[in-house]
């Protein structure tokens, strides 16, 4: 048996072994919210499969493709045109890749989910490659017409932007992308 504490020794032992286990508990609410950020718009079906939403669904669809960057301004900074004609995105349903070694893209090639009810859209990244591996990206996304769509990213592992710009200093990436073909046989 423990010895009687004094009230604000009892206290203090009280506060002290809340505060440790909320830090404890950091990581899994870490992991919590990575997995939903993972999960996007996908709900589980009755077998446990996942099965996306239908709007979800509909803009993964309308988001594969081969895009040409049309335009890019990175940290407030403009993408020269050559720059931006050498860069050519493929999106499959929820796998992207650049086929060109690029500056302008978030990362070399990796997954991600697009979340169509918020406004604006949002759409989230993992990198399967490159310096970033594993970090997640956050961004916006809007679907302008079938051949023209722009997206904003943060930085990796950093703030998701909350407009379609790029100012000096902020980090993000604005993108304005113009489809050039389907996606490609491997």
């Amino acid at each position: 048996m423990h010895p009687r504490l004094p009230r604000d020794q009892t206290r203090q032992r009280a506060i002290f072994t809340a505060e440790s286990s909320m830090i404890r508990a950091i990581p899994l609410f870490t992991l919590g919210v990575a997995l939903l950020t993972a999960a996007g718009c996908s709900t589980a079906g009755p077998s446990g499969s996942t099965m996306q939403s239908a709007a979800a669904q509909k803009d993964y669809e309308r988001l594969s493709g081969t895009w040409q960057l049309t335009r890019g301004v990175v940290n407030g900074k403009p993408v020269s045109a050559s720059v931006a004609r050498n860069t050519i995105l493929i999106t499959d349903h929820n796998t992207f890749r650049f086929p060109k070694a690029s500056g302008v893209g978030t990362h070399p090639a990796g997954t991600f989910t697009v979340n169509p009810t918020a406004s604006p859209k949002q759409v989230d990244s993992i990198a399967e490659g490159g310096p970033h591996t594993g970090q997640l990206t956050r961004g916006i996304y809007e679907i302008l017409d079938a051949d023209h769509k722009r997206a904003c990213w943060g930085p990796p592992d950093g703030r998701r932007p909350t407009g379609f710009t790029s100012p000096l200093g902020s980090g993000w990436i604005l993108q304005y992308w113009t489809k050039i073909g389907p996606v490609p046989s491997r």
